[in-house]
């Protein structure tokens, strides 16, 4: 939503001017506070504007302090409860975009959000942030029912999101996914648990080895490569003689990068 108010591009702009002294130049907080207040505005407009603005004020390079993007954090929980699902998954998407594990707590207020669309941007901004605490917090989405279409985009969400964590805590609700009825998820299974890296996630590529989609098939194949571990040759051996000749092509050449970094 374009902002019209000049008061509040003021603000943003603003928030994070420095106060400078002779020898000293240390960015001012009081911008982020008058934003913060917004949280509170009747108008979900000003309420928006509010959850943006404080977001953009902690991406700035002058703002960029752990202490002041902590500040961030806490103020942008005030909008936790907020009666608009826009506003609740603007903030969850602003967490992420900060990047700060103290993030992570607000966004545990959100995982059991009613709204779906809140529920995936939490996954996304878990991801985003990279802390392997978020883990239990994306347990929560192992099974949400929530689909789009055919797809369960909320599982889907959660297991990119875990790979982007790339910790070997995050192996067992890959295996989970890794069962997915939704052939999308499974797809996302198999390269976030190359993403994770981790030879604990061998036996959860094993079944998606024979997934009946050629393209899980295929990303599974560069998963075991990006293990790499030797134990996961013979099913690269199984991949490369697949009936679809670009899965055979990819599981061949994974297995010969696999081959040469032992």
């Amino acid at each position: 939503m374009k902002n019209t108010n000049p008061t509040i591009s003021n603000k943003v702009d603003s928030c994070c001017e420095p106060n400078c002294g002779p020898t000293t130049c240390q960015p001012a907080s009081t911008g982020t506070d008058e934003l913060a207040q917004l949280l509170g505005h009747a108008d979900p407009r000003q309420r928006l504007q509010g959850v943006r603005g404080l977001a953009h004020c902690a991406a700035r390079e002058l703002a960029a302090t752990e202490h002041l993007q902590i500040q961030i954090v806490e103020q942008l929980a005030r909008a936790v409860a907020d009666r608009e699902a826009y506003i609740r998954w603007n903030l969850a998407m602003a967490l992420g975009e900060i990047g700060h594990a103290a993030g992570i707590e607000v966004l545990a207020r959100l995982a059991d959000d009613e709204h779906a669309n809140v529920r995936l941007r939490v996954a996304l901004s878990l991801g985003l942030i990279g802390d392997p605490a978020g883990i239990p917090i994306l347990a929560h989405y192992v099974e949400d029912s929530y689909k789009i279409g055919e797809q369960a985009v909320v599982r889907a969400f959660a297991a990119l999101a875990l790979g982007k964590i790339g910790h070997a805590d995050a192996v067992p609700l890959l295996a989970r996914l890794a069962t997915d009825p939704d052939p999308v998820v499974r797809w996302h299974a198999a390269v976030a648990l190359g993403d994770v890296g981790n030879p604990s996630g061998l036996e959860a590529l094993t079944p998606l080895a024979q997934d009946p989609v050629p393209f899980t098939r295929a990303h599974t194949a560069i998963a075991l490569a990006e293990i790499g571990d030797p134990a996961g040759l013979p099913l690269l051996d199984r991949l490369a003689e697949d009936k679809v000749p670009r899965v055979a092509a990819i599981a061949q050449a994974a297995r010969e990068s696999l081959r040469a970094a032992l």
